[in-house]
């Protein structure tokens, strides 16, 4: 890590506040109380804060139509008659739409956009994928809107409001709501360390404001952390507070289930003595999170500006805050009822993707529900894990310290299953496994493909070959090396996500993706179709099967990219 923040507080005193390492290597500038960070979706708490306020105003009702309060949005739900988007829906992420894409989240220019034009630039991703208020899944694009409600109820745009109503009656005096630097003397620089050499990186400015615009220092977040602690003051009543630590609009909600993210606010660390509450927040190269307890009393924020987790060092604060504290009494566990849960014994997987795109993964996240030894287990691949009852229908896994799974039925009358958030839909059990066993020997027929010029130069050298079969061994080795150097591109943004900006326009970067997964596919295509027509004149029976086994494969990796958006992909015009 180049630089790190760390906050440390209870309800009144700061145990510390200050910084590790530098803001800025080229001047040797150190981190401190003041020094400001990029706190990425932190943001979604301050704005959650500024929709409470409006609603304890009267300005606004959490339940009220997206429709009736801004028809102006434009989103697309084929459920709006009978489930319509609310403004809660926005707030807990259960509205359905695509995460932001991919080209929409950054770009170099320098330059400040307005609520409403943040607003447009999201409108491809506001597509209701399933009926709202049914499935939590995380979307940046919900708090871009609520950006704009604020900005419409208001008349002010939403960073001015929020000022205004949170950062100075909280004496947050440095912060603020900027889509990129400018406050040199006060802004970290960025860093990569490829290789461990530590680099610096241009800081990109954010197309998401309202997602992801706060700058912060551990001075500042320290009097946020202080305004829950003390329950809610001076910002919210404290039952407005209860309600922003408490889901409602998901079927896991409705269900019984208390835990995950509620208004711009998540719960975590089900694995300590105690759980916590907060938001984590990735932006450029900066990753940070804020937690709290306000049983214990007790709260703190992290940043760092060297692209690294700060995951290990938010376990080490959490632990020892938790050091000297008495282990939570929980209530006597509930006898498993074996007729409630025997609907819902099976096969399940993933249906709330975050993003479309990636998708395809989904059919690899199954999750088998059964019953070993008198108990409840959740079975991956072989790996189970022993869940305990809290409720008939509800449970929580072993040494957690809240209940995170709970069975329901959806809309249709489905059995479903919530595990930690994830909403899990239950599948054919045979079906399932045969898809992935047919996708794996698909793949392992691609990995083969490698050495397949190979072969075909050694039978063309013993005359076992013809020459009008010998580009078939050729063809699928180019068709992965497109796929693969496509892929290396996309990946390279996706661990490095402030490269993203690269996606937004035609850059070397965008072209390697559009030509290398266009490319994929047209070979695919051609190798396939020049299999079948020369199929009958090959010497070798087992040569000829297997080359068409090794077509097909590469056929069925095409179209479960092209119904993903693979084929062609350009990033610049998603």
């Amino acid at each position: 890590m180049v630089g790190l923040m760390l906050g440390i507080t209870t309800k009144n005193s700061v145990i510390f506040s200050g910084g590790f390492g530098f803001a800025d290597l080229s001047s040797n500038r150190p981190v401190t109380g003041q020094t400001l960070f990029r706190m990425g979706s932190v943001t979604k708490s301050f704005v959650a804060v500024g929709i409470l306020q409006l609603a304890e105003a009267g300005k606004l009702k959490l339940n009220q139509k997206l429709r009736d309060i801004a028809p102006e949005v434009p989103f697309t739900n084929p459920w709006e008659g009978s489930h319509p988007i609310r403004i809660i829906d926005l707030l807990e992420h259960t509205t359905g739409f695509d995460d932001m894409k991919l080209n929409e989240m950054y770009t170099l220019e320098k330059k400040d956009y307005s609520d409403k034009e943040m607003m447009q630039f999201q409108r491809h991703s506001m597509v209701c994928r399933w009926q709202p208020g049914e499935r939590q899944s995380y979307c940046n694009v919900n708090y871009v809107i609520l950006g704009y409600i604020i900005q419409k109820i208001t008349g002010l745009e939403y960073g001015q409001y929020l000022k205004d109503a949170i950062l100075i009656p909280l004496r947050m005096s440095h912060s603020n709501f900027n889509l990129y630097s400018k406050y040199p003397d006060l802004d970290v620089k960025e860093y990569v360390a490829p290789g461990g050499k530590v680099a610096e990186v241009p800081s990109v400015t954010a197309l998401m404001g309202p997602a992801a615009s706060l700058w912060s220092s551990s001075d500042d977040m320290i009097h946020f952390l202080q305004f829950y602690l003390n329950n809610g003051m001076p910002l919210l009543s404290e039952n407005s507070l209860a309600q922003m630590e408490q889901p409602h609009s998901s079927l896991a909600a409705r269900a019984g289930l208390h835990s995950g993210y509620a208004i711009g606010n998540e719960e975590g660390h089900y694995y300590n003595r105690y759980p916590w509450r907060g938001h984590e927040g990735i932006i450029g190269t900066c990753n940070s999170l804020y937690l709290y307890n306000r049983t214990l009393g007790l709260g703190f924020v992290l940043s760092c500006n060297g692209n690294s987790s700060i995951q290990p060092i938010e376990n080490l604060v959490a632990d020892f805050l938790e050091r000297n504290q008495p282990d939570q009494k929980f209530p006597n566990p509930k006898p498993l009822d074996p007729s409630a849960i025997q609907p819902y014994l099976g096969l399940y997987q993933n249906a709330a993707p975050r993003y479309d795109l990636l998708s395809f993964m989904d059919m690899f996240t199954l999750t088998k529900v059964e019953i070993t030894d008198k108990a409840v287990c959740l079975n991956e691949f072989g790996n189970k894990t022993k869940v305990i009852p809290t409720g008939p229908l509800t449970f929580k896994k072993e040494n957690a310290n809240k209940p995170t799974i709970v069975f329901a039925k959806n809309a249709t009358g489905e059995p479903v299953i919530i595990i930690d958030g994830v909403y899990c839909e239950q599948v054919n059990t045979f079906w399932a496994y045969t898809k992935i066993a047919i996708i794996l020997i698909a793949l392992l027929f691609i990995i083969i493909s490698i050495f397949l010029p190979l072969v075909a130069l050694i039978s063309a050298l013993r005359k076992k070959l013809t020459k009008s079969t010998l580009p078939l061994y050729f063809l699928p080795l180019l068709s992965l090396s497109a796929l693969i150097w496509a892929m290396t591109n996309f990946s390279k943004v996706q661990a490095e996500s402030y490269l993203l900006y690269q996606l937004r326009e035609v850059s070397t970067r965008s072209l390697a993706i559009f030509a290398g997964t266009l490319l994929f596919g047209l070979l695919t295509t051609v190798n396939l179709a020049l299999v079948i027509k020369a199929f009958s004149s090959f010497k070798s029976g087992f040569a000829k099967w297997y080359l068409l086994v090794t077509a097909m494969s590469f056929m069925l990796i095409t179209i479960i990219l092209l119904c993903s958006g693979w084929f062609g992909l350009r990033t610049w015009a998603m």
